[in-house]
């Protein structure tokens, strides 16, 4: 065994057989889109699946209500839909492998085995699993496959084929074993599994029409009230065709971009393991011996048909392939070269050629590509020359048992192998394969240019010495020229690849003549091209019509039967040689037609008259080739070389009918036999006649040169009269391009294929999206509270900012389960939510903290409609179109027009969201913002108070709750303290006091803390103190300015409301002080922008300008405003309370009437008194000499810590003093209190009051808060 298996390299280089950067990017590139690929493919699957199971779940729990007959419907479809994608994962793809292959076993091949173990273990791959001996020109890895090959893999076979082993020495043979076996080591064999894999997927959905697709077509037939479910699901499956068969196009081509570079990793582990030249000269060794392989088979079916079969076809493909090398005139067929030794690193075999077919369809690299990668780091290695079948135990047994496995049926009697050979040589022996013909004759028609026979002669023929012409014939130029012509049509067929861009630039630069060529330039180099070729065919034809003429010349010299044996046997050869292009371009048409017709995976019933016109095309082509065999007349010599004495017996009797729409398929399948029976005959034909007349000529011009003038024995052979020709250029028309619909269906085209894509996309989303829909319940839940929230609806969960709101996609059921947690995860409510019994949309109210208003917008002409419904519920369906989003400005349509809207508000004043709601309503809506609203929320302060009011028992548990939710909660601290009793306020401070020294870091308990302390100097100075040292708390802000504000501190004041009036907490209650402060100050003061920040101060100024008052008796302030004084009694009579509130104002204003006066008196003692109209009540009874006492009482009662400067400055003035001495008494006030005190010294003093009281009055209180003082 050491002696058979060659010696390696001995030295390697390091990290030789590393991955590149190349592959490993590739493998990347290649994973990523299979995994794309896969994941789309699945999410298809698993989506149809899902909504089949989802809507059939719902139906079975009872929704649909009446629209359950059509969700069955799509139930049913998307089933069919899920099965349709799950099929195509149900396959066993056997491997790939010649079934006639012969298992080889170790015990059988002992030492093959143990070469190829042995080259497994130093190329550290796996050993092969099985091993099979084929009759290939090939070596290759294959496994089989199925779904389960995407987790486990495949056990790797290997294939040797024995038409390369016959051909390679032991040396090579390794080569390429081991690039096999480099493949086997490959991590990234398993992408091209997985490749492979989702390729049968691909190929299952796109091209396997089964019985699903029988069904849909049935389906497509049937009245047209079902036939539309067929329509439907027939374009969908057509959609998911098309974009499985677009996407799949991607991965391959990433995953042939790996294979080449796989391609390249292997060959440099064949170099790690036998140098460099080695795997180069089998790959140049392959070309040669695959060429003589075809011919091999070729020649066999030959011999069989004959009743010879043969018994070695491997001797013959060695035979072959020397007698090829004299034929082709190419001493380096099939044979090496020898390498220069001193400059064996620069050698290189392959030559680059002007283009390569284009990478992006390639796997395999261009020969000579691979060898500039193997011999990037040149390893000398000698190559062990012994024959590789060596390695075979008994090879010639198993030559001969190959070769006969290549038989169907019962094995023949087989002929001696050298009876084969001697066959072989006499067809090899043929005259035109001759090199003494220049290789003339060597796969062209020396006759299909003429159209005529004469115009295969010069007229004149040639005249003088005819044997200097013969002996002028066939010379060296006559064969370069030839060999011009064809390297200059391969060039040309080159050059037109890369103009329609087939092919690519070797290295990507397109180099012609030693010239770098763009694009652009190609037309004209081709046109240049196309002069030199028509010279070249000119010269060609030319001395072909010479070769004819010349021979003729002498067989006419010659007479004696000799001219017309030589024109019957040219006619022949015409006649065959254009039957036979006539017969191709009929065949091509029908082909060209038939692909053409099928590509778009539908045929038309015009496409189908199309075919059967192409068909019918090629059945009268057959039909003329039979209808004239009769009229064409064999002579001897072809009738020996045919086997036939006559040209029909070599024919079968025609028995094909013309095609038609019934028949077409059948016909098809019988028009394949009839056609390569015919071509096979004709090729005959045109071989036996070419060879004869090659013989004749041969025989005409020896006998000119003896001067013998023996006539021919031979009769002339004759063609047809009338046979069809077809010159070059005179092909069929054919009427193939698609029309835009065609090519879009087919995709050919960047434009058709993007848009195949783009439609398909659309379609396959739009399912997508109305399966989405369908079963499904649209819930819109909607944040009313002051704090964010989540939300999570049968298991779906969304955060919803404040104000905010989300739109749900559930299932459609019975019941919905509901829950919704607070941002520190506390539960706000958690309840069953009933469905609709059919698919509808739900509006979700959290805790019902929205006020919910439907409406209707109304466009074009239809009036606008006033009406609004409220409501605050939780939980209700909608039809509305527009849920908790403005509607649209336009709509399209013509005409009067409404569209239903529900607007969900918040975040507004309690007094705005509240109205004349029902009590009920009302507090369950105070009651939910009460509750849940954040601490630095607006109006949450006004919320507890208006809770207190309705339901003070309510309000302590509340409070406590909040508070141990939140220690530091500040508005629920404030609120236990003002809602206590004084019994109950000591206990609350306490704990409050308590609490503040337990966590002195917190500003929020030492505010709760010092409002417990009582009012006074001492406790604004603690207020002012702790202000300082948390200068951002906003409630100590608010606190510490009312300090400074008490105190006349005015600047100081102002700077600390500012900053208090940035949190929303307080920014509705602290920015009409602001103002007041402002206006007092005589600075400019910006009303609508503050108005914009506190609802507050925009109703106060509403008041004063009747905006939004009109037709109210809210009217009755504006009047007040400018002095209207009966007016603003007038107006307010529709509201007794508000009524009263306005005469005790407009009673003690400036102007006011007796009448006024006295109606004011007339009032009950305590009727619309409160905190600001006590106080105008009050300086009028004391002005008019009545009882002030209930008026002092309410006053004194609703002004707290105020109250009392203001009786002291009220005796002032009454007494006479001062004004200094009455700013004395009044104290340290609140801006409001300083304001009422001022106002009723307006009214007690009238035009004596002093100007700055007057003033400040206005200043510090607005139009609404007191009585019209000018």
């Amino acid at each position: 065994m050491e002696s058979l298996y060659p010696q390696g390299p001995a030295v390697v280089p390091a990290r030789l057989t590393a991955p590149s950067s190349n592959y490993r990017r590739h493998a990347w590139l290649a994973m990523v889109g299979l995994g794309g690929f896969i994941a789309v493919y699945v999410g298809l699957l698993a989506w149809f699946g899902w909504t089949a199971y989802r809507l059939a779940a719902g139906l079975l729990q009872g929704s649909g209500g009446e629209q359950a007959v059509w969700l069955w419907v799509v139930v049913a479809c998307a089933a069919f839909l899920a099965v349709f994608m799950a099929k195509a994962l149900v396959f066993n793809k056997r491997a790939e492998r010649d079934t006639r292959a012969l298992e080889l076993t170790p015990a059988a091949q002992p030492a093959l085995f143990a070469f190829l173990h042995r080259l497994a273990d130093d190329a550290g791959a796996p050993r092969p699993h099985k091993v099979y001996l084929s009759a290939q020109v090939n070596a290759g890895v294959f496994y089989d496959l199925s779904l389960l090959n995407l987790l486990f893999p495949s056990r790797k076979n290997l294939d040797i084929g024995l038409g390369l082993v016959n051909v390679l020495n032991l040396g090579e043979l390794k080569a390429v074993l081991a690039h096999e076996f480099g493949h086997f080591a490959q991590r990234t064999m398993a992408v091209g599994r997985w490749v492979y894999i989702a390729q049968q997927i691909a190929a299952h959905i796109v091209g396997k029409r089964d019985a699903l697709d029988r069904v849909l077509a049935t389906l497509s037939r049937i009245d047209l009230r079902v036939a539309w479910i067929g329509w439907g699901l027939s374009l969908i499956v057509w959609s998911i065709r098309s974009l499985v068969e677009i996407a799949f196009r991607g991965v391959v081509l990433a995953q042939r971009a790996l294979s080449r570079e796989m391609e390249y990793q292997a060959d440099l582990v064949a170099a790690s393991l036998t140098g460099s030249d080695a795997l180069v000269h089998a790959l140049h060794k392959l070309q040669a011996a695959d060429d003589g392989w075809q011919r091999a088979l070729r020649f066999a079916e030959r011999e069989f048909a004959q009743g010879r079969p043969v018994k070695d076809l491997f001797a013959i493909q060695l035979r072959i392939i020397e007698h090829m090398r004299v034929v082709l005139n190419d001493p380096g067929h099939g044979v090496v070269p020898t390498v220069p030794e001193q400059q064996a690193a620069h050698y290189r075999l392959f030559q680059n050629e002007i283009a390569q077919p284009s990478q992006m369809w390639a796997t395999h690299p261009p020969s000579a590509a691979r060898e500039e990668n193997i011999k990037r780091h040149y390893i000398a290695c000698p190559i062990d020359a012994r024959p590789a079948m060596e390695l075979l135990h008994e090879a010639q047994a198993l030559r001969e048992q190959v070769s006969r496995g290549l038989l169907t049926g019962e094995a023949p009697d087989f002929v001696d192998t050298e009876v084969s050979l001697a066959q072989l040589e006499r067809e090899f022996g043929a005259l035109s394969l001759s090199r003494r013909y220049q290789g003339l004759y060597l796969g062209r028609s020396c006759t299909r240019d003429a159209g005529t026979l004469a115009a295969l002669y010069t007229d004149p023929l040639p005249g003088g010495d005819l044997v200097q012409a013969l002996d002028g014939l066939y010379a060296p130029e006559d064969g370069q020229a030839i060999d011009q012509l064809r390297e200059r049509e391969r060039q040309r067929a080159t050059l037109q690849g890369l103009m329609d861009g087939g092919l690519r630039a070797t290295g990507g630069v397109l180099t012609w003549k030693g010239t770098s060529l763009s694009r652009k330039q190609l037309p004209a180099v081709i046109a240049d091209l196309d002069e030199e070729l028509r010279v070249l065919r000119a010269r060609v034809s030319g001395h072909d019509r010479r070769c004819r003429s010349v021979h003729l010349a002498a067989a006419d010299t010659l007479a004696g039967g000799w001219p017309a044996l030589l024109r019957g046997y040219l006619a022949v050869l015409h006649y065959a040689d254009h039957a036979l292009a006539d017969l191709q371009d009929a065949q091509l048409l029908y082909l060209q037609t038939f692909h053409s017709v099928i590509a778009d995976g539908r045929v038309s019933a015009k496409e189908l008259r199309k075919l059967v016109a192409a068909c019918n095309e090629l059945q009268r082509a057959l039909r003329t080739v039979y209808d004239q065999a009769g009229q064409l007349r064999l002579n001897a010599p072809l009738s020996a070389v045919l086997g036939k004495p006559q040209w029909q017996q070599c024919l079968p009797e025609f028995r094909l009918v013309e095609a038609d729409e019934h028949n077409i398929n059948s016909w098809m399948d019988a028009a394949k036999g009839w056609v390569q029976v015919t071509l096979e005959a004709l090729g005959a034909l045109r071989d036996a006649s070419l060879e004869q007349l090659l013989a004749a000529e041969d025989a005409v011009a020896q006998q000119l040169r003896q001067g013998d003038h023996t006539p021919s024995s031979d009769t002339p052979a004759a063609a047809p009269v009338g046979y069809p020709l077809r010159l070059p250029g005179q092909e069929r028309q054919r009427d193939l391009k698609q029309n835009l619909w065609q090519r879009f269906l087919a995709a050919d085209g960047v434009f058709p294929s993007v848009a195949r894509v783009a439609v398909a996309a659309a379609i396959v989303v739009g399912v997508l999206w109305l399966g989405g829909t369908l079963g499904q319940t649209q819930v819109s839940a909607y944040n009313g509270l002051q704090q964010p929230v989540t939300v999570s609806i049968d298991g779906q969960s969304a955060s919803l900012p404040v104000n905010g709101h989300h739109v749900f996609q559930v299932p459609e059921q019975a019941t919905h389960r509901v829950q919704t947690r607070a941002a520190d995860g506390s539960v706000i409510e958690s309840f069953d939510a009933p469905g609709g019994g059919h698919v509808g949309h739900f509006a979700y109210n959290v805790a019902g903290a929205a006020l919910l208003v439907n409406w209707r917008a109304s466009y074009g002409g239809a009036a606008q409609d006033t009406s609004r419904s409220l409501s605050t519920t939780r939980w209700e369906s909608t039809r509305a179109e527009d849920i908790f989003s403005e509607p649209p400005q336009q709509i399209s349509g013509k005409g009067s027009q409404y569209r239903a809207v529900l607007t969900a508000v918040s975040g507004r004043p309690p007094h705005q969201l509240l109205g004349d709601m029902p009590p009920a309503r009302a507090l369950a809506l105070i009651n939910a913002h009460a509750r849940w609203d954040a601490p630095d929320a607006a109006y949450l302060e006004q919320w507890m108070e208006h809770l207190r009011q309705i339901a003070p028992t309510a309000l302590p548990s509340l409070l406590a709750e909040r508070l141990q939710r939140d220690p530091q909660d500040i508005v629920a601290l404030r609120m236990q303290q003002d809602s206590a009793t004084p019994a109950q306020r000591q206990d609350v401070c306490k704990r409050h006091i308590a609490a503040a020294q337990a966590r002195p870091q917190s500003s929020a308990l030492a505010y709760a803390a010092i409002r417990c302390q009582p009012p006074g100097p001492a406790r604004d100075q603690a207020f002012v103190a702790a202000q300082t040292r948390w200068p951002n708390d906003p409630w100590l802000q608010r606190a510490a300015a009312a300090a400074h504000a008490q105190r006349q501190r005015l600047p100081e004041a102002q700077a600390l409301y500012e900053q208090a009036a940035r949190a929303p907490a307080l920014a509705d209650e602290v920015i009409p002080i602001l103002v007041r402060l402002q206006r007092y100050r005589n600075l400019a003061v910006d009303l609508p922008a503050l108005a914009q920040r506190s609802p507050a101060l925009a109703s106060t100024l509403a008041l004063e300008s009747g905006q939004g008052t009109e037709g109210t008796p809210y009217q009755g302030f504006h009047a007040l405003a400018r002095g209207a004084l009966d007016a603003a009694v007038a107006d307010a009579a529709a509201d007794r309370d508000l009524q009263a509130r306005l005469l005790h104002f407009a009673a003690a204003s400036d102007g006011a009437s007796a009448e006024l006066i006295r109606k004011a008196r007339a009032l009950p003692a305590t009727a619309g008194l409160d905190p600001l109209t006590a106080s105008a009540a009050w300086a009028l009874a004391a002005r008019e000499g009545w009882d002030v006492a209930p008026a002092r009482a309410a006053l004194l009662q609703n002004t707290g810590e105020d109250g009392a400067g203001i009786a002291r400055f009220v005796a002032a003035v009454q007494a006479g003093n001062s004004q200094q001495q009455a700013e004395a008494a009044l104290g340290d006030v609140s801006l409001v209190g300083r304001g009422l005190a001022y106002s009723m010294a307006a009214v007690l003093l009238g035009e004596r009051c002093p100007a700055a009281w007057r003033r400040g009055a206005k200043q510090l209180l607005f139009a609404n808060e007191r009585p019209y003082l000018g």
